[in-house]
């Protein structure tokens, strides 16, 4: 009875072991899937994060290019009105040298 008795032990001792032994192989398991799909959408959140990046990137120089562009137009309106002052003047500065010509002649 006692043999009968330990033999059952023994033999729950051993089931007990192979769960143990099978429920820290499933937590490997476990703790593995978990790390890879970590790694996966780390890897997926970088490749956004980039993506980002280069489309700020490719806005800010889209909005850079029209304010240059703005820039220029105005520049350019400024230097034609300029011209235009800076003819009125030579053609003032050449009536009045016409004029101290002819008046002092």
């Amino acid at each position: 009875m006692i043999e009968e008795h330990l033999s059952r032990i023994r033999s729950k001792e051993e089931d007990s072991k192979a769960r143990i032994a099978a429920a820290e192989a499933e937590a490997v398991a476990l703790v593995e899937r978990a790390h890879e799909d970590g790694r996966r959408r780390l890897e997926d959140v970088r490749m956004e994060a980039a993506e980002l990046d280069r489309s700020l990137l490719a806005a800010a120089r889209r909005a850079a290019d029209e304010e240059i562009s703005a820039l220029r137009a105005e520049n350019a309106k400024r230097l034609a009105g300029l011209a235009v002052i800076a003819k009125r003047n030579q053609e003032g500065a050449i009536e009045m040298i016409l004029e101290e010509f002819r008046g002092g002649a």
